[in-house]
């Protein structure tokens, strides 16, 4: 018998209806919102949901309190053990065959037009998974693999590891990347039923992972400290690499977004009064020694590599072509921390403007 077998007094019993109870609760209430969703109102569903959930912990009470090692025991054993199963697997599969035939990670043509940083956390997910059909088919067939895999005594703890990694993904990105809450939630009562289906083998999971076999060899190193500085060197073995690595942010005082202010060249005042104006707003110090020079508009940008030596800024542009003259300046900070003074010269031109520096 493993640790969660039914044994009196444990919970076990209220446990399983509980967590089952939740799971197909959790699977009415999303499915319903998706197939009857602009028919039926959501409370309607959530109150379906509940009731589940209600009946499930009643019965669960009940079971708990009758004599241990009745025959009839196992049936319900069974029957609770497969409503979960069914449960997680009706949904994963739901989720895999949408992944398929395209009704997730859909991004609007209209939204992958605009500026990267105004995506939010969830338009990222859905426009980086949604790039690559066949990827979201193989995530797709991994869910329907292994809910079906799920459903069959033989390969029940085969789709547990089927699924588990691919729900533990899941999770990280919903909470993360900051996905709406309810689907949060969906994901974790989901890894909620895997872990509970795992735990019904972990004798088995402890012989297979946390034994040695005897057939295989061993290395023969006899002192226990040297076994184990040569296991921990796969740790501090790459930290000692990176100790010697050159780092890209060299100037981390410098990296950032700014916006351009007051600005002149050659003593005029410019300032952009619309969007066709051709006027610097927009400067980026990346790592990497990277910058940008942007001119009121995305599609008018200056790109090179800076040096900085003392105060002094030294720009060299790398596209577009023909090359701008190289820009030479010095920084000094403002009494504003973080926002800098530049004064100099692209090429004969004399130039001076303020950068502001604004949140990334």
């Amino acid at each position: 018998m493993t640790p969660l077998t039914l044994r009196p007094g444990k919970g076990a019993k209220l446990l399983l209806c509980s967590l089952a109870g939740l799971v197909a609760g959790a699977v009415l209430l999303r499915v319903g919102r998706w197939v009857v969703g602009p028919w039926a109102p959501y409370a309607g569903l959530l109150t379906g949901a509940v009731l589940v959930l209600v009946g499930a912990i009643s019965y669960g009470i009940y079971w708990q309190q009758q004599p241990a090692g009745r025959p009839v025991d196992m049936p319900i054993l069974a029957f609770w053990h497969g409503l979960l199963r069914y449960a997680v697997a009706f949904d994963l599969a739901l989720i895999g065959w949408q992944k398929i035939f395209n009704l997730q990670f859909f991004v609007p043509l209209g939204m992958l037009d605009l500026p990267f940083r105004s995506f939010s956390g969830e338009d990222l997910t859905w426009a980086y998974f949604g790039y690559s059909y066949p990827y979201r088919c193989i995530i797709g067939a991994l869910q329907i693999g292994g809910a079906l895999l799920l459903l069959f005594h033989r390969t029940r703890l085969l789709g547990v590891l089927t699924l588990l990694p691919v729900m533990v993904n899941i999770l990280l990105i919903d909470y993360f990347y900051r996905l709406p809450t309810g689907v949060f939630w969906q994901a974790l009562i989901h890894l909620a039923g895997l872990l509970y289906l795992l735990g019904l083998d972990y004798e088995l999971l402890v012989t297979v992972f946390l034994r040695t076999p005897p057939h295989l060899p061993r290395l023969a190193i006899r002192r226990p400290l040297v076994r184990t500085l040569l296991r921990l060197s796969v740790l501090y073995g790459p930290l000692l690499l990176l100790s010697v690595h050159e780092f890209p942010d060299t100037y981390p005082q410098l990296t950032g977004k700014y916006a351009v202010r007051n600005i002149q060249f050659d003593g005029q005042r410019l300032a952009a009064r619309s969007c066709q104006d051709s006027v610097l707003t927009t400067v980026y110090l990346d790592i990497d020694h990277d910058c940008v020079f942007e001119f009121n508009d995305t599609k008018r940008r200056l790109f090179g590599n800076y040096t900085y030596e003392g105060q002094q800024l030294r720009v060299v542009w790398r596209r577009p072509t023909p090359r701008p003259d190289t820009l030479i300046a010095t920084l000094t900070p403002t009494a504003t921390p973080g926002n800098l003074r530049v004064a100099g010269y692209l090429g004969q031109q004399a130039v001076r403007f303020t950068l502001v520096k604004t949140a990334l």
